[in-house]
């Protein structure tokens, strides 16, 4: 009886094992999803090239001359214009300095009439036979010195004057004070830099071009920028500079100036959407690393609805129908040149393929029921394969 009682509990427990793995392997019932097919067109073909945004102009903005700092009236991102005060410095030295310049001045000029007037009267003399020669040319002389006198005082009192008139910085263009390096009581000399300004009107990117793409860069050329820092939008340029020579790197320097309203991207995750409720995208800043596309040519490329695919941390993903379920494969998306749409440039994927559309959640994530392996409906599963029919064998050891 023991033994029948142990036999019965191996056995109840065998069945409810076989129940429980019946129902952890159930299959999920099928989703319903929107099939497209993969098309095929014309892409634009990209270069991708790397640089930094900057200003236009920038400027370590310095004083002309010496003084103690009495005032600094800018701050660090405030925007200034062109002739505004920046900084002012105690020149009072100078002033009083160009007082006695100017009173210099008076002086040779007073010393120059006075020889004009002598000069005349050598003249009379000379002419009436009064005086030598020597004697004459002894007054020219003085009155050609008296002359120099009063341009030497001129150009004194002309470089005093300039000295007050530096004692108040000003600014050289239109930009934003991006450092300041100088505080009230400080001393500064002549070429000690006070503050400096960049202009960001227009901004613009200086790209290196590998020597064997050179050709297909010129002037005026359409670039498309997207920066680490604003992912969710992508700026336009247009090539303004070429290098004139390739350097050591075997690369061609040229310049391209960005124009300042952003674009956001056709596909977007959940962040980018909020971003663009939000408002604009953030400005582009001078020292911003920044990728550049730039169009050279056309290839021909498979190409989806923006809303087949999805990106899950740094790769971008599309669900293609085989059979009746869906197989999740990681792709690298591109231009297409169409509205709406984006191009694969790398991935298996193919014309004709069927890929599960929106995707996407309203929240910007993938739908739940999206996922590798997913049943879908609607779709006939795959025929198996037909059996092998024997092949006959001739019996070994026949007399025939």
């Amino acid at each position: 009886m023991r033994g029948s009682a142990v036999l019965l509990l191996v056995s109840l427990a065998a069945c409810n094992k076989k129940a429980a793995d019946g129902v952890k392997h159930a299959p999920a019932p099928p989703i319903k999803v929107d099939l497209v097919a993969v098309d095929k067109a014309p892409t634009p073909r990209t270069l991708v090239l790397t640089g930094m945004i900057a200003a236009d102009q920038r400027a370590e903005v310095t004083s002309d001359t010496q003084g103690k700092v009495l005032a600094v009236m800018v701050e660090r991102g405030q925007r200034v214009t062109m002739g505004q005060p920046l900084v002012r410095l105690d020149v009072r030295n100078a002033a009083l300095g160009a007082r006695e310049a100017q009173a210099n001045l008076a002086s040779a000029r007073a010393q120059k009439s006075l020889a004009e007037e002598e000069c005349k009267r050598t003249k009379q003399l000379l002419d009436k036979g009064a005086i030598t020669r020597s004697e004459y040319d002894r007054q020219t002389t003085q009155c050609a010195s008296a002359l120099e006198q009063v341009a030497g005082a001129q150009a004194r009192a002309e470089m005093m004057t300039k000295s007050v008139a530096d004692g108040m910085v000003r600014s050289p263009f239109d930009g934003i004070v991006a450092e300041k390096s100088v505080t009230p009581g400080e001393w500064v000399t002549p070429g000690r830099p006070l503050l400096t300004l960049v202009d960001d009107d227009p901004l613009k990117i200086e790209l290196s071009v590998p020597e064997v793409a050179v050709r297909t860069v010129q002037r005026d050329q359409k670039v498309t920028l997207t920066a680490v820092a604003v992912p969710c939008a992508h700026f336009s340029a247009t090539i303004s500079r070429v290098g004139g020579e390739i350097g050591r790197t075997r690369s061609l320097i040229v310049e391209a100036t960005i124009d300042k309203k952003p674009i956001f991207e056709a596909v977007q995750t959940a962040d980018c959407k909020l971003q663009a409720e939000k408002g604009p995208a953030p400005e582009l800043v001078p020292g911003m690393f920044a990728e550049a596309l730039v169009t050279v040519g056309e290839v021909e490329r498979a190409v989806v609805p923006a809303t087949a695919v999805a990106q899950r941390g740094k790769t971008w993903h599309v669900f293609v129908a085989s059979g009746n379920e869906l197989q999740d494969r990681i792709v690298l998306t591109g231009p297409s040149g169409a509205a709406g749409t984006v191009a694969i440039v790398r991935g298996d994927l193919a014309a004709g393929d069927k890929i599960a559309n929106n995707i996407v959640s309203a929240q910007g994530a993938v739908k739940a029921e999206i996922v590798d392996g997913a049943r879908i409906e609607g779709v006939a599963p795959a025929a198996p394969a037909p059996a092998a029919k024997p092949t006959p064998t001739t019996p070994t050891g026949s007399n025939k």
